[in-house]
């Protein structure tokens, strides 16, 4: 039993201690943190030969657990934030994170304590003996460290009240303090400071990062509204179903993340969606589904955008479109119930409008040859905006739009000198054209030319729109209240629209895509027009926005396998070996598949507007960067050799 012991301390020994070099055999020094010592084997001070003495040991071990208490410790009592004048006179266990001490001499020192709930003061009073170990450890404290204090609650009197502080009506008398774990480096920023340190450098250490008050209130509001979301699904009779993480390459639309694999050739994805799972348990007779799902997706990163995001997916059998945006409708109402105490609309119905119409919100200005339609966004006495500023909204797409300044001499005669005046239908009427728009002497005008039929998810003068607000409210020129929460469906997209990239090599010689996503079904009766005029097809797709921000997009699917294939075949003549990879949910639908719909929240996009900050990445705990980067840890990362060798990948310049 002996050997087999010394055998099994060998093999650790050769496992645990990096200076061993089998190919050169060679032993360089070994440190005890490497040694896997038993009871006896410390009592006895020697190991295969090696002498270890106990005081060496002991020096060993004071070293590695300087400035941190290993062991027991008191159970802290209350958290920091809950302290308030109900509790003086109580002693209290407290636990957190010291912050910046302010000394006023020997018998006077301040000491902040946070944690998760909130900050309470500490204050060293006297010179009583029995508080010289914990007058000398404050001493010693460094920001950010973490202590154990014991204490007695006690009023502030007068003056010395924080009417800014939730815990302002009282402090807590300070008796011991035990240093759990100091801070061993310099910090690159402090929690609390007033002026956040560089988004990256917060990025990068956002454990640091996540201490402040704000990313707290955020991430655990996130965590109740998750809870709020379950537990509403639940008492709607849906069940909650994992889906796969490590899926298949299939032409969905957004560009994938692949995954390698050690057989040649084989690759993952990861799921921009579940949405072809969510449809194969449809076919399964799960009836109502729902997941809190990740979703992956490479593509440009914005403030509302990441490479991995979360989204609220559900999917419903037998359901008409009315009846999916009426569970959603309730969803929404109870997390912003329980979240901002909101009630939403008095319980009616969100209001809802047609696509066309919400395109064309636009300034119609007259209709042009080529079936499309002139339209304008008119600037109020310049909106107090610079010359710059203007400049800079004229550039859209690569090119220059029209802007004209009206002056006493161009009010009468300004749309008949415009780049397209030739191709405007009938004749011009200047003063009725200026009183549709109240133009008047000092306003701007910026135009564009868009088809009378729209496809796509914005107008050039849709993008000028949204950049001349935020312009405006950057400026302080524009106040849109935080807590106005103005919901709208807008219903009646394109099935189909032109693809994104406009060149017909890039697309393969392809003019039509499918707007939302393949799987969405056309509006009965435009059914005839599939054959003959596609692009004038209407989907029952479906999409909630908030404020002006789209949070949420669904439809009712296709269940018919002949109508699956033809959209992938005839409209958006998709190769064989396209379609094929769709195999396994025509099979599906072949197995008599119930009519069904769903739908999908942006988690993270709604959080963001619950908790009224711009960036996705203040509701997210390890949010990626900007250039798509994870900077905590540093990914994505290189491979080994070794690595890239066994899944046979040669990277190249």
């Amino acid at each position: 039993m002996h050997a087999i012991r010394a055998r099994h301390a060998a093999s650790a020994f050769r496992r645990l201690t990096p200076s061993w070099n089998r190919q050169q055999g060679i032993r360089l020094p070994l440190t005890l943190a490497h040694l896997p010592l038993t009871c006896r084997q410390l009592s006895s001070g020697s190991f295969q030969g090696t002498s270890v003495s106990i005081e060496s040991f002991a020096e060993v071990q004071a070293e590695l657990l300087e400035g941190a208490t290993f062991g027991d410790y008191p159970s802290r009592t209350h958290k920091c934030g809950d302290l308030n004048k109900t509790h003086v006179g109580e002693q209290v266990v407290l636990t957190g994170w010291a912050q910046n001490i302010r000394k006023f001499s020997d018998e006077l020192i301040f000491l902040p304590l946070r944690d998760h709930s909130g900050t309470v003061q500490l204050v060293l009073k006297g010179s009583e003996e029995g508080k010289d170990g914990a007058r000398k450890r404050l001493q010693d404290l460094t920001a950010e460290s973490v202590i154990c204090v014991e204490g007695r609650v006690v009023k502030r009197e007068g003056s010395a009240v924080n009417p800014k502080m939730a815990t302002g009506e009282i402090e807590v008398d300070l008796a011991s303090i035990r240093v759990l774990n100091k801070t061993h480096k310099t910090l690159p920023f402090l929690p609390s400071n007033q002026s956040l340190a560089n988004e990256e450098i917060r990025l990068k250490y956002r454990c640091l990062d996540l201490r402040r008050d704000t990313l707290q209130r955020n991430i655990r509001t996130r965590s109740l509204a998750a809870w709020v979301i379950r537990d509403y699904f639940i008492q709607n009779d849906f069940v909650e179903v994992e889906t796969p993480m490590l899926f298949k390459s299939t032409p969905e639309g957004a560009r994938e993340f692949v995954v390698p694999t050690r057989n040649s050739g084989s690759f993952y994805a990861l799921p921009q969606s579940p949405q072809q799972y969510k449809q194969l348990l449809m076919a399964s007779g799960i009836d109502r589904y729902f997941q809190i799902a990740k979703c992956f997706r490479d593509e440009d990163l914005r403030a509302d955008r990441q490479p991995e995001f979360t989204q609220i997916d559900l999917e419903v059998s037998f359901g008409s479109a009315k009846d999916i945006q009426t569970l959603v409708e309730g969803l929404v109402r109870s997390v912003w119930h329980k979240i901002k105490g909101v009630d939403l609309f008095d319980g009616e119905p969100f209001p809802r409008m047609n696509y066309q119409l919400a395109m064309s919100k636009i300034q119609h200005v007259v209709d042009i040859t080529g079936d499309s339609i002139l339209e304008a966004i008119v600037l109020k006495s310049d909106m107090k905006l610079p010359s710059s500023d203007l400049k800079a909204l004229s550039q859209q797409d690569n090119r220059v739009l029209p802007v004209v300044k009206i002056s006493e001499k161009n009010i009468q005669t300004w749309l008949h000198k415009l780049p397209f005046t030739e191709r405007i239908q009938g004749s011009i009427n200047e003063d009725m054209v200026n009183a549709a728009l109240d133009v008047q002497i000092g306003d701007s005008v910026i135009l564009n030319t868009r088809p009378a039929f729209l496809s796509g998810g914005q107008t050039v003068l849709g993008k000028v729109r949204l950049e001349l607000a935020s312009k405006l409210q950057a400026k302080g020129l524009l106040q849109i209240p935080s807590a106005q929460y103005n919901f709208l469906w807008i219903e009646g997209f394109p099935l189909f629209s032109p693809p994104e990239t406009p060149s017909p090599v890039e697309n393969d010689g392809r003019k039509l895509a499918a707007t939302h996503h393949p799987f969405t079904a056309p509006v009965a009766e435009d059914l005839p027009l599939l054959a003959s005029s596609p692009e004038k097809v209407r989907g029952q797709h479906y999409d909630l926005v908030l404020n002006g921000v789209e949070i949420g997009g669904g439809s009712i699917r296709i269940h018919s396998p002949k109508l699956q294939t033809y959209v992938f075949e005839k409209i958006l003549q998709m190769t064989p070996e396209e379609s094929g990879r769709f195999s396994h949910l025509v099979d599906a639908l072949s197995f008599g598949c119930p009519p069904h719909g769903g739908l999908a929240l942006g988690f993270d996009r709604m959080m963001a507007i619950l908790c009224e900050t711009a960036s996705i990445r203040d509701v997210i705990a390890f949010p990626k960067s900007a250039s798509g980067r994870d900077l905590v840890v540093g990914s994505p990362s290189g491979l080994t050799e070794q690595q890239l060798k066994e899944y046979r990948i040669r990277v190249t310049e």
